[in-house]
C-alpha cells in the first residue's frame, strides 16, 4: 500500500476529488464538502492518504473528515515521515509549485497538480531539480488520459501520422491567466498525440475567444479554440496522413483516475517512466500564447 501525504489545495476541486477516490467518503460529514458532498468518481487501489498539510488549517481538518485521512500535520516537513510519495494539489494560485522543493530535495515523488509552474523558467527549474535529485516528478492536465481519445492512441483507430488537429475546450476569464490555468487541458488534449517538437506559437483570438495556433517541426499544426462564456465540453478533431478522427471527452471519472494510477504506478516502479519533457512543451506552449497576447506576434520557441 503507498502511503500518500496531500499537500495544498484541500479546500478545491481536485484535491478533494481526488483524496475521495483513494480514501472513500465519510458521509457524516458530507457538509463539510465544499464540492457538495458527491460519492468518489471512481475508486482508486494500493494508496492510501494518510496526511494532510495545508496552510488553510480548516480546510485540511474539514478533507480529513469527509476523506478519512488520519492525521492533519503542521508543516510540509511534519507530512514527510511515515509517507511514499506527496500529491501537491491545484490551490487556485498556480504556483503550488513553491512546495516542491522540501520534497524534492528528499528524493520523494511527488505530483504536482497541474500547471507545473506558473512561468516555464520555474517550471524547468523544477524539472532540472528533480533531474538532478534523481526525484520521480510528474505533473499533467488529467485529459491527457481521456479514454476518448485511445482509439488513436492504440492504434485502433489507424489515422496515421497527425498532420493538424483542433482542440476546443472552456475557458473562465475569472482566473487572471485562463489559457495557462484551463486551456492548458485543450493544449494538452491536442499537444499529447503530435509526435513533434513545437516551434512557434500565436494568438489570432480575442480576449474571450481565444484561438492559439502551433506550429510544430515536423509540419503538423495545431489549433486551440477556448471560449468563455460558452457550453463547450473538451473535444477534438485529429486530421491524420491516413484518416480523420473526432471525439468529446466525458469521462472525468476516467481520466482523473487513469492519470493518479499513473504516477501510483511510477512510484512502485521507482523510474521517471513520465514524459517530463512533454509537461514542459506544455507550458511553454501555453506561456508563448499569453506572451503572444501582449506582443501581437507570433512567439519563437527554443
Amino acid at each position: 500500500m503507498i502511503r500518500l501525504g496531500f499537500v495544498a489545495g484541500s479546500g478545491f476541486y481536485h484535491a478533494v476529488q481526488f483524496a475521495k477516490m483513494f480514501n472513500g467518503f465519510n458521509e457524516e460529514f458530507k457538509d463539510l464538502d465544499p464540492c457538495g458532498g458527491s460519492p468518489p468518481m471512481a475508486e482508486i487501489d494500493g494508496a492510501q492518504v494518510v496526511k494532510v498539510f495545508d496552510e488553510d488549517r480548516q480546510a485540511a481538518e474539514n478533507l480529513a473528515k469527509f476523506a478519512n485521512i488520519p492525521e492533519v500535520v503542521d508543516s510540509l516537513d511534519d507530512v514527510v515521515e511515515g509517507v511514499d510519495a506527496v500529491y501537491i494539489g491545484d490551490d487556485l494560485t498556480l504556483t503550488q509549485y513553491k512546495y516542491a522543493s522540501t520534497f524534492i530535495e528528499r528524493g520523494m515523488p511527488i505530483f504536482i497538480d497541474k500547471p507545473l509552474a506558473d512561468n516555464f523558467d520555474a517550471a524547468r527549474e523544477i524539472v532540472d531539480l528533480a533531474r538532478n535529485k534523481n526525484c520521480l516528478v510528474m505533473s499533467s492536465s488529467a485529459l491527457k488520459y481521456a479514454k476518448e481519445v485511445e482509439p488513436i492512441q492504440n492504434g485502433e483507430e489507424d489515422i496515421g501520422d497527425i498532420a493538424m488537429a483542433c482542440t476546443m475546450g472552456p475557458a473562465n476569464l475569472k482566473y487572471g491567466r485562463a489559457f495557462l490555468f484551463y486551456g492548458m487541458h485543450s493544449v494538452t488534449l491536442g499537444h499529447c498525440l503530435i509526435k513533434s517538437r513545437p516551434v512557434e506559437v500565436v494568438d489570432v483570438g480575442d480576449r474571450g475567444r481565444t484561438v492559439v495556433r502551433v506550429r510544430y517541426m515536423n509540419g503538423a499544426m495545431l489549433t486551440v479554440m477556448c471560449p468563455d462564456g460558452v457550453a463547450v465540453r473538451f473535444q477534438g478533431l485529429f486530421q491524420g496522413q491516413k484518416g480523420s478522427f473526432y471525439t468529446q471527452v466525458a469521462d472525468a471519472g476516467h481520466f482523473y483516475s487513469t492519470m493518479l494510477k499513473d504516477f501510483l504506478a511510477m512510484v512502485e516502479k521507482g523510474e521517471q517512466t513520465f514524459d517530463l519533457d512533454e509537461a514542459l512543451e506544455v507550458i511553454q506552449i501555453c506561456c508563448a500564447a499569453e506572451e503572444s497576447v501582449r506582443t501581437g506576434r507570433a512567439v519563437r520557441l527554443g
